[in-house]
């Protein structure tokens, strides 16, 4: 083969093997989505809440107003929800048109990448445009890799992915047009640009910060367009921004601005963030850097920058915006790693335009001193190097769909799910996925998300939530693992309602994404429970002391206590507000309840018992006579879940007994919790 011919047959070849680990990534990250997009329930904890502000615009209700029960918006800006309403009118609300909406601005992702490629080496020798495009697919694979470490949110129901979208697209067609067009024409396309960045911020707040960053840009390229940029882009952002709030009667800023500034922001958490985000791919970080000196040496000594090198030099800069919006977004308040999506895709980009770049920097230090085969060869030596250690970086960033993907058995726990609740004779609520109320024929609530925004730090009345709890307004509430009744958020509810049990495992569907949030608990409207035929209640502990019980020890406290108990597991199946505890001191107290005098007139007890497993430390006697004549323990794990036990009593029907729970343990689970003893007379 000829020298020209090899140098025509080589990047041909070499550029896209250098690739083949990020196209490796891409595949796999498509394999990941396509199994998730189907399932039917959220794969993220908000993503149902999403669905509900759909629902709600498309009912022509609206988002944004006063706190309710019915409803209180996430701290976002409206035009995720609203393009999803909108599509929803055509085809239905559901999970899989969310999720398609990110699919399809994925697809659009990958498809502006490739174009800045493109554009970057548009005049350059056929060799460097291979490389660009190589890099364009180490950039995408650089994205793709970071999904499991920012736990697969690119799918959701969710604004980011669009957002990311709109922001990098705005970005590169700025860039691309600030010098192209002449008089209308090209400051129309300036203008096209900054509407597509200003409507960013519709989609999520820190768009405006991409918008500073787009001025930036045309200030740098041209600076004579920067007067339609500035109009256009604040004609939209503050223009939407004052009808929205007249449309809303000021209720758009309270919950786009105001609570947002009220949240937390935590410096700790904004400085670890740069260090996550620089040092995640350190490879992605060591070719932007080497970009850059690279770059710098060939200005200096030829006064000049390759145009290449001028797009690589834009989106480092656009890399840098995005890891201070990382910064800021994790630094605040509720923050995930969502934030990161912008610093990972366009500090991808950086890295894969470095290869092109530090190409046409090395021919122009070059100069023509050398034999073009070898100027070619040494020119293209640096930047096969950045590639192939991107893609090194790739492979050791392998990793398996596995984690991120549910199962059948989640599928069949959501259907379980919501048989159970279209089964509930009247309203259930269900905070922390209100869409499930919506697939059970329900009506959705408010979201525990939209609680925690408007009760922390300056807290705002919630219209109807307490009369609703007052009122046993809900039949059923659904609550999960990190749910309203640990955090003290509403003490309505645990006044008016109480843990009746936990859900069975065959019942709660996990979510895979971002905070691990699943349906965990049943509470009911608080009062007594409901009696079997024939029983009755010998003692409920409904009362706040020991009153005419024997009390020894310090395990049992003064008496009674009520949910929830600090530094313990939830208690359940308890019935009424109290129970009695051998917690007081914690699993190493020790002590004893000894009830008064019953008379036994049916043949069985039942009793409610949790705690510590079967131990003959742990343990309830039917005292008879002032003698022991039955121990009983729970036979089941460890759980503060209580399980009905029953003592048989039939050789002493017509005699009169006491029962005496006894806690003599001390070490892990060494405590007893006790209610609801009924007495049976058959």
């Amino acid at each position: 083969m000829s020298w020209a011919a090899a140098r025509r047959f080589a990047p041909a070849v070499g550029w896209p093997l250098l690739a083949a680990p990020a196209i490796a990534q891409l595949v796999l990250l498509a394999i990941t989505i396509g199994a998730r997009w189907s399932y039917p329930y959220d794969l993220e904890w908000m993503e149902g809440g999403m669905l509900h502000h759909a629902q709600r615009i498309g009912d022509g209700q609206g988002i944004y107003g006063p706190p309710s029960v019915e409803f209180i918006p996430y701290l976002y800006t409206p035009l995720y929800p609203g393009v999803l309403a909108t599509l929803g009118s055509m085809f239905g609300l559901s999970y899989q048109l969310g999720r398609a909406i990110s699919i399809v601005a994925l697809v659009g992702i990958a498809v502006t990448v490739v174009s800045i490629a493109r554009r970057a080496t548009a005049q350059a020798p056929a060799d460097r445009r291979f490389a660009a495009l190589t890099g364009a697919a180490l950039a995408l694979g650089v994205f793709a890799a970071a999904y499991p470490w920012l736990e697969g949110w690119y799918d959701l129901v969710r604004a980011d992915t669009l957002f990311l979208w709109m922001v990098t697209g705005g970005l590169a067609l700025l860039h691309h047009t600030a010098r192209s067009g002449t008089g209308a024409a090209g400051h129309g396309r300036t203008a096209a640009a900054a509407a597509l960045l200003a409507l960013a911020f519709f989609c999520k707040q820190t768009g405006v910060l991409f918008v500073a960053a787009g001025g930036a840009i045309i200030l740098a390229t041209n600076w004579r367009r920067v007067p339609v940029y500035v109009a256009t882009a604040g004609a939209i952002g503050l223009g939407g921004v004052a009808l929205l709030n007249a449309a809303t009667d000021g209720w758009f800023w309270v919950y786009a601005r105001e609570i947002h500034a009220a949240h937390d922001f935590n410096w700790d958490r904004v400085w670890m963030a740069l260090d996550m985000m620089a040092w995640q791919f350190p490879v992605v970080t060591v070719c932007v850097a080497v970009g850059l000196i690279v770059t710098a040496v060939t200005a200096a000594v030829r006064r000049a920058v390759p145009r290449e090198a001028q797009a690589f030099l834009v989106w480092t800069f656009v890399m840098a915006v995005s890891v201070v919006v990382g910064q800021i977004g994790f630094g605040t308040e509720f923050a995930h790693k969502n934030a990161f999506m912008p610093a990972m895709l366009h500090g991808g980009i950086a890295a894969g335009l470095a290869i092109p770049a530090v190409i046409a920097c090395a021919a122009a230090l070059g100069g023509g001193r050398l034999p073009a085969r070898w100027a070619t060869a040494i020119a293209h030596a640096p930047g096969v190097a950045l590639a192939a250690a991107l893609g090194v970086q790739l492979a050791l960033a392998w990793w398996t769909p596995g984690k991120w993907v549910p199962r059948e058995v989640d599928r069949a726990a959501g259907d379980a799910l919501i048989a159970r609740l279209r089964a509930a004779e009247g309203e259930v609520w269900i905070p922390s996925h209100p869409w499930y109320a919506e697939l059970a024929g329900k009506t959705p609530y408010v979201h525990r998300m939209g609680i925690k925004d408007v009760t922390a730090r300056k807290p705002r009345p919630i219209a109807g939530l307490d009369d609703a709890l007052r009122g046993h307004r809900f039949a059923l509430i659904v609550l999960d693992n990190r749910d309203l009744h640990q955090y003290g958020e509403l003490p309505a509810l645990n006044r008016n309602y109480q843990e009746e049990d936990a859900l069975p495992r065959t019942e709660r569907p996990r979510t895979v994404t971002g905070a691990i949030v699943n349906p965990d608990a049943l509470w009911v409207p608080a009062g007594p429970p409901t009696l079997p035929p024939g029983a009755r209640v010998v003692f409920d502990f409904e009362r706040a002391r020991w009153d005419d019980w024997e009390v020894t020890g310090t395990a049992w406290g003064a008496g009674p206590v009520t949910r929830p108990v600090p530094k313990q597991a939830p208690v359940r199946r308890a019935g009424g507000k109290s129970f009695a505890n051998s917690m007081h001191g914690g699993d190493a107290a020790t002590g004893t309840i000894t009830s008064p005098e019953l008379e036994l007139t049916g043949p069985r007890l039942t009793v409610r018992l949790g705690g510590g497993a079967a131990d003959r430390g742990l343990r309830l006697e039917l005292l008879v006579g002032g003698e022991v004549v039955r121990e009983v323990v729970k036979d089941a794990p460890p759980s503060d879940r209580m399980v009905d036990v029953v003592i048989d009593v039939a050789p002493w029907v017509g005699r009169r007994a006491r029962l005496r729970a006894v806690d003599e343990s001390t070490g892990a689970w060494g405590h007893m919790v006790l209610d609801e003893v009924w007495l049976h007379d058959r």
